[in-house]
Formats: C-alpha cells, structure tokens, sequence
C-alpha cells in the first residue's frame, strides 16, 4: 500500500515538473537552437530510451483502476514572424576581433537531450555537383510529445516557390523522440523566391527570401561536391557581401569572370554553369557581360573562420580541417556587442552551445559533444537569431597521416609506381579501425595501418572510427598529385608517351592536350617544347584551368606538316612560385612520314581561310564563312557539324563570321575543280 502510494506521488511530481519545464520552452525566442542561454547540451543517443519508469507509475492500481486526471488543454500557437533568410545585421566592419574567450566549463550547464528534445532548423539551398541538380531542403526536425499526444503520421509543410504553391508532406517516426523525416525538393529552374511555412508542432515558423538577380547563384562549398547556398539579398533587395572563403558560382553563359575559367563543361537549370573560385584573399568579385562588357562588383568581407594548434591537410581541409591538437579557436570577424551563438553539432550524437561576445576557444575534446568526429558549427545573432555562418571541422586526436605530397612526374618507359599512405595513431592506436574501399590493399603496421595505392588511382575515400563508436566516424580524402595527360579526342589519362597520326590534325577542329598535376594548392608553369631528333621546332606554354592545363595543338599543325621526320613533344614542369625546374618528360610523338604523298594529303586536310584580325592584319581564322562558301558555288546543305567534306578533306565553316575575302573564294573554288 505504501509503495503503491509512493508511485503515485513520484509520477505527479514528473508531471508537474514536465508542464513547468514546458511553459518554460515556450517563451524562449523563436530561433534559438536549442540554447538561447549559456546552456550546453550533450546529448547521447543511449541515453534517449523511453522511460518505462513513468508509464509504470500510470499503470492500473491494484483494484485494477485508472486514476483520472485532468487534460491538460494546449496554448494556441503563439503568431508567428515570417523570417527572411537573407536578412544580415548591418555593422561596423572597421572592427576587429580583440581577443578570444575561453571557455569556463565551470559555468556551462549541462543537459540532456532528454531535457531539450524541440530540434527545429531552418530550410536551404544545397547545390549538387555531382548530379548537377539543385534542391531545396527540408532539414530533419524533433519535437516534443507527452503520453497524452496522440503523434501524427505525417506533417505536412506549405511550400511557395517561384509562384507556385506545393503542400509537402512528411512522414513522422516516434522513436525515441518524434522525429520529422528531412525533405528534399529538386529545383527545376532558377530561384526566384520561395516561402515556406512549418506545420504548428513545429511552432508554425514561417521562412522565406527573394532572390532577385538571376546572372549569380553563390554557394558556399560544403564538402562531398556539394553546397549550400549563400543568401545574397534581403527582402528589400539590399545585396549582402560575399565571404572570404571558397564558394561556388552558378553563372549564366551571358556572364563571365574574369580570370577564372569554367574546368569542365557542366550544365545546371540550361544555361548556368559552375565555377569553384577561392575569396579569401579578395575585396570584390566582378561579374562581365560578356556581350556589352559591362561589369557588376559584388564586395567580400571577411567571415568567420577556425583557428587551431595542429591539423593534417587533406583534400577537405579547405571545407572542413581535420584538426589533431589540444584546441579550437571560432575567429569572429568583428565584435558583436550583443553577442553570438555559438553552436557545435555532431550529427550522431548531439550539440553543445555557447554565447560569446569575442572569438571563442575550446579545449578538445572536453568542450565538444562526442571524443572524436566530425562537428558542424552553427553561428547565430544573438540579439535576433538569425543564422549567420556555418563551419565544418574534424577531430581525430594525435593523427598523422604520412602520403607524397610533391608532384610526382612519371618514369617514361615505366610510367607511375604504387604508392604508401601511412596512418599513425597515438597510444590508443588499438581503438581504432580503418574502413576503406573494398579495392585497396592495406595492412597492419605498428600504431596505425599502411595503404598501397596502385598507378591507374589517384584518390582514395576512408573513414577512421574508434571500434564500436558510429558517432566518431571521421572522413579522410588524399589525392596523390601523380601527373598525367590526355588528348581531347580520349577519355584515358596516361604516363607515357602519347602517340598520335598526323592525319588527326584537322583544321578547324580543335585538338587538346590536358595535363592534370592532381595538385590543388601549388601552380606551375608548364612549357611544351615541339622537336626532331636533331632540332628543337616550337614552343608554347600551357593555359591554366584549376589543376588542369591546357594546350591547342593547331598552333603546332603549320611546323609538322612541313617536318616528315619524327616528332616529339617534351613538357617542361616548373613552379610558379621559385622557377624551380621539376622535370621533363615526353607526352606526344609523330612517327615519320614515309612517303611523300603523305605530306600532300595533310597539306590538303589543313586548309584554312585568311581572316583579317582587329588591328588589321590578316591572319588564320576558324573556318570560311557562308558568304564565301555560297560565293564558290557550293551548295549549303552541303555543311554538316560546322564542315564541308571536299575530295576527303573536311572544311571548317564558321557560322559566325559574315565577312567575304576573294582569296578565301578562290581557295574553295580550285579545290572544287580538283573534284
């Protein structure tokens, strides 16, 4: 009896706690996440169970009856302020970050997600390059229940898009928690603007912008090819600087950056294609019509950035460091009087969050949600919530990661070799496992494990995880800067010479040679040297795309054709930074010719029109024009793919140029009469 009496007074003590720490949520503001206070929350997923304790307490007593209580009637949902995504504080960029705040953990109050279970976030725009499509997307979201509610099957958010008005449903899973399952919309076409309502259990928030120039989208890259877009104006159409940082562009082909090229061609919504382009050492990017050459200045300003004793560079350390040291610093850009929000995230386990008016450092692992892992840190206004910067980073502790790091120029009878990537623990190297790709070979060594990775692969995907610890699970990317080339006419890369026919060389058909260095961070100054046995016949450097570089083999057709011996082309690889010569090698050769009559026929499959050039002067143009091809009385349904097929020699047209030049009449009209 006394027991009995015991449950029933424990079970109305949690209820009454529960509705109290209830009203307490609902008045904290709308956009914290989680944490308006200095409250820390680390959450573990073991620790998440429902508690059997509690529904024990509500069972049927011993003469098998329920005690009834009162139901406890729900609040309206409080109005909501609709929330423009693009709205940024206006500040005084003169200021500078003084000083950097260190973390009392003395001070932090700890929670369990338990205690803290609404987990509400914003919408974005995700850009994926390897699909080449664009989403808009509906992140995973938590809400809080009791026993009492009844959890719905599906919520459904009001979507508005660029006019168009979409209900989109959601399943909801009760797990632990009540979770709503992340939602993910394909954009079709350009954005224009969109407005999104969340259903009332997610407190009915309300988030929209506007995005009213469609020449630039900016995404900020996130990792695995993909990002997250950059809002560029606020609802009143005021433009909000770009951050220093890596972003990429989606440009419409009417527009153009200078000195930075497109690397691949890549299509997104027609007419708009990628550019990867680094802002961090830049005070404007300039966009340029390409047609009028008027220009458009978009100002950058710094952002905020992470600072740390030790980190190992790979190829997300630009997105997301790996860091091996004792701490973190989060530089802020400027001071915020009102102070900012400072939230890190691990998606396995949960978030720990501070408010700091300066720059804030924290002390690994203690001051992070999990040991080890990989950590998004979210950064709010403290004064209004909006979300103002996201950064990535990794931790694994006392990592090293031992692979070539220099180009690595090829043997030219051999080509590449294999080669060792080391990866070296600290004391507790037992802990720890290695999941790799099912292709590579790899083995135990002392303190960590050693991969080969042979010549065809350049890059290589692993995670590190301690053993029996999902939540730690951390990323690792290595490019081995091998160098290679192709033609444009082949897909394959290769480490040895190249060799191609001289009746390959078509005019009017641009013919590429492509060398990828496989090397993001250093430039070089790649020199191609044309020559015999007995002479050197031509030179002409390489034209930089990213970490590719390119060379017009036409500019060379003119010396080969009037050489029948054997050709070689030689690479000549420098650094930009020193001059310092790195090697050579062969890339191209042309066996000899070994009749005369040979010489003839590429003379005749190199046939080019005479053009005269913007300061006046004659010179080798694309292709003929229509004019001159109707003027030789040649018929046009003859043109085909941009050429006209003569006595088994294609002649390029081009469509473009409307000039008319009586030579270039005449050269058509004889090789008619050669018919």
């Amino acid at each position: 009896m006394f027991f009995n009496l015991l449950s029933k007074f424990i079970g109305w003590l949690k209820k009454l706690f529960h509705i109290v720490l209830n009203s307490f949520r609902r008045v904290q503001p709308e956009d914290s996440p989680g944490q308006v206070s200095s409250d820390l929350h680390g959450v573990n997923p073991e620790e998440t169970t429902p508690s059997t304790e509690e529904h024990n307490d509500e069972a049927p007593t011993n003469e098998g009856e329920r005690e009834q209580e009162p139901e406890e009637k729900k609040p309206p949902p409080e109005p909501t302020t609709e929330k423009d995504l693009g709205k940024r504080k206006k500040s005084n960029r003169s200021k500078q970050p003084t000083g950097s705040a260190k973390v009392d953990t003395n001070k932090l109050k700890v929670q369990a997600e338990k205690d803290s279970l609404v987990r509400i976030q914003s919408p974005y725009i995700e850009l994926d390059l390897d699909k080449a499509k664009v989403f808009l997307v509906i992140p995973e979201q938590q809400f809080e229940t009791n026993a009492e509610t009844n959890i719905p099957k599906e919520l459904h958010y009001k979507l508005e898009i660029n006019g168009n008005i979409e209900d989109i449903p959601a399943k909801v899973s009760s797990i632990n928690i009540a979770t709503v399952e992340e939602k993910r919309i394909e954009l079709t076409q350009p954005l224009n603007k969109f407005k999104i309502t969340y259903p009332n259990e997610l407190q009915g928030r309300v988030y929209s912008y506007q995005h009213p120039y469609e020449i630039l989208y900016p995404f900020i890259a996130i990792g695995n090819n993909r990002g997250r877009m950059y809002y560029l104006y606020d609802k009143d159409g005021n433009m909000n600087p770009l951050p220093k940082k890596f972003v990429w562009i989606l440009l419409d082909e009417s527009f153009e950056v200078p000195d930075v090229d497109i690397i691949e061609e890549r299509w997104i919504w027609e007419r708009y294609q990628p550019l990867n382009i680094n802002l961090k050492n830049n005070e404007e990017l300039i966009i340029r019509n390409r047609q009028t050459g008027e220009e458009k200045k978009i100002p950058c300003e710094p952002s905020f950035f992470i600072e740390c004793d030790a980190l190992i560079e790979d190829d997300f350390k630009d997105i997301s460091p790996l860091i091996t040291g004792k701490w973190i610093k989060i530089v802020a850009p400027r001071e915020n009087p009102s102070g900012w929000i400072v939230e890190v995230q691990n998606k396995q386990v949960g978030w720990k969050s501070w408010t700091e008016e300066k720059s804030l450092e924290l002390k690994l692992p203690d001051d992070l949600p999990c040991e080890c892992g990989e950590f998004q840190v979210n950064i709010f206004d403290k004064e209004d919530g909006n979300p103002v910067e996201t950064l990535f980073f990794r931790y694994v502790p006392s990592l090293q990661l031992k692979f070539p790091r220099d180009l690595i120029v090829p043997d030219p009878n051999k080509g590449h070799k294999e080669e060792t990537i080391e990866i070296l623990f600290g004391e507790d190297f037992q802990d720890w496992e290695l999941k790799h790709e099912k292709t590579i070979k790899y083995e135990n060594i002392e303190n960590g494990y050693k991969i080969e990775l042979p010549p065809q692969q350049d890059v290589i995907h692993f995670s590190l995880m301690k053993k029996g610890k999902r939540k730690t699970e951390t990323r690792v990317k290595i490019t081995i800067p091998r160098l290679k080339w192709r033609t444009s006419k082949s897909e394959t890369w290769h480490d040895r010479p190249i060799q191609i026919r001289r009746d390959e060389l078509i005019t009017g058909e641009d013919f590429y040679l492509t060398v990828c260095t496989n090397d993001f961070d250093t430039q070089y100054d790649l020199l191609a040297i044309l020559e015999t046995t007995s002479e050197k016949l031509q030179e002409a450097k390489f034209k930089q795309k990213g970490r590719y570089y390119n060379l017009l083999l036409n500019q060379f057709y003119d010396t080969i054709k009037e050489n029948n011996d054997k050709i070689s082309l030689r690479m000549e690889i420098r650094k930009v930074k020193d001059n310092e010569v790195l090697g050579q090698t062969e890339v191209i050769h042309l066996p000899e010719v070994a009749q005369e009559g040979s010489k003839d026929t590429l003379l005749r499959r190199n046939i080019r029109p005479n053009v005269k050039g913007g300061n006046g002067r004659f010179r080798i143009g694309k292709g003929f024009s229509k004019k001159e091809v109707k003027e030789a009385g040649i018929s046009m349904g003859r043109i085909k793919n941009g050429r006209i097929k003569i006595n088994n020699c294609c002649i390029p047209v081009d469509k473009r140029r409307k000039s008319v030049y009586s030579e270039n009449v005449k050269i058509l009209k004889s090789l008619m009469g050669g018919m």
